[in-house]
C-alpha cells in the first residue's frame, strides 16, 4: 500500500506545529562524534495514534535506561556526550526501524514522528561529520534469543559471517554494502578483523566480561540460533551508500545487560571503555 501524497504534506505540517511531537521522539545535541539512536524502548500509547496493524509490536525493554546510562559514561571518560535520539512511542505506534510505510503505517502523527527520528539522527551525523569528520551511530536494541549474547550488526547476514576471513577481505562488493564502509577505509585493520579480530568492538567487550557475536571466540551464529544483522537505521544513517559516519546496530541480551540496573551499568562502562580504544585503533583518533 503506497502513503498518499497529501499524508506527506500532512505530516510536514503536523511536524511544525504539533508540540507532542518533542514529547513522542526526544532529541538531544552532543559533542561527540557518536550518535545514539534507541527506537524500541518507549512505551507511551496515546489514543490520537492509530495501532500499527503488522510487524512487530514488543518493547525492547530498558533501552532507554541503558543508553542514559552509555551517555553518562561516556561524558565522565571524555568530556562529552554523544548525539542522541530516543523514540519515547510504543512500537505498537511507530517503529522508526522501519520504512516509513511499515513504521507509520498511514496515521500521519506517526508519519511525522517517524519523520523527525529521521530527520533529527541525519542532522546529527552531518553534525559529527562538520566537526569530526568521521563518527560512529550506535542503533541500540533488546533481543531474547536463547545464544545470550550482544550482537552486533554490520548489515553482514549470519550465513555470510560463516565465510573464511580470507573471502570476507576478498568480497569488496560486500564490504562497500556494509554499514561500516567508511570505518573499513580508515581501519588499519583487514575488514574480517574489523568484524571479529582481536580489537573489534566485539572483541573489546569480551574482554571485558560481554559475550558478543561475531567476536573471535563466536565469528558467526549457530543453525538456526538467531542473529539480527541490522536494519534500516543503519542502512540509513551508516556509511553504507555515502557519509562518513559508520553504523552498528548493537542488540543487548537480557540476561547480564537489561535486566538490572547493575547489570545495565556495568555494560555501559564496558561499552564506553571499549569505544575509546576503538576508536584510537580504527579511526585513528581519541574519542572526545
Amino acid at each position: 500500500m503506497r502513503i498518499p501524497f497529501f499524508l506527506f504534506v500532512f505530516a510536514a505540517a503536523l511536524q511544525a506545529q504539533t508540540p507532542e511531537l518533542e514529547t513522542y521522539i526526544e532529541v538531544r545535541t552532543g559533542t561527540l562524534p557518536i550518535v545514539l539512536t534507541v527506537p524500541h524502548g518507549g512505551t507511551l500509547k496515546p489514543e490520537s495514534l492509530l495501532a500499527r496493524r503488522y510487524g512487530v509490536t514488543g518493547i525492547d525493554s530498558n533501552t532507554i535506561p541503558l543508553s542514559e546510562m552509555i551517555i553518562e559514561e561516556l561524558a565522565a571518560r571524555y568530556g562529552g556526550k554523544p548525539h542522541v535520539i530516543i523514540s519515547r512511542l510504543s512500537r505498537s505506534k511507530l517503529d522508526p526501524n522501519r520504512d516509513l510505510e511499515e513504521a507509520a503505517q498511514g496515521d500521519p502523527t506517526a508519519i511525522a514522528a517517524w519523520h523527525r527520528f529521521h530527520d533529527s539522527a541525519q542532522k546529527a551525523c552531518n553534525a559529527v561529520m562538520k566537526k569530526s569528520g568521521m563518527g560512529l551511530l550506535l542503533d541500540i536494541h533488546g533481543h531474547r534469543h536463547l545464544d545470550q549474547r550482544v550482537e552486533l550488526g554490520y548489515l553482514v547476514k549470519a550465513e555470510v559471517l560463516k565465510h573464511s576471513d580470507a573471502e570476507l577481505n576478498a568480497d569488496a562488493a560486500l564490504i562497500a554494502s556494509t554499514s561500516i564502509r567508511d570505518l573499513d577505509k580508515r581501519s588499519p585493520q583487514s575488514f574480517a578483523q574489523l568484524l571479529r579480530g582481536p580489537q573489534s568492538l566485539g572483541a573489546l567487550l569480551e574482554f571485558r566480561g560481554f559475550r558478543c557475536m561475531p567476536s573471535g571466540s563466536k565469528s558467526n551464529p549457530a543453525f538456526l540460533a538467531g542473529y539480527f544483522s541490522g536494519a534500516y537505521d543503519v542502512t540509513a544513517h551508516g556509511s553504507s551508500k555515502s557519509g562518513t559516519v559508520s553504523a552498528i546496530q548493537v542488540e543487548c541480551p537480557w540476561n547480564n545487560v537489561r535486566d538490572t540496573p547493575e547489570n545495565q551499568r556495568r555494560f555501559a562502562i564496558a561499552l564506553a571503555d571499549s569505544l575509546g580504544v576503538y576508536f584510537e585503533v580504527h579511526f585513528g583518533r581519541k574519542l572526545k
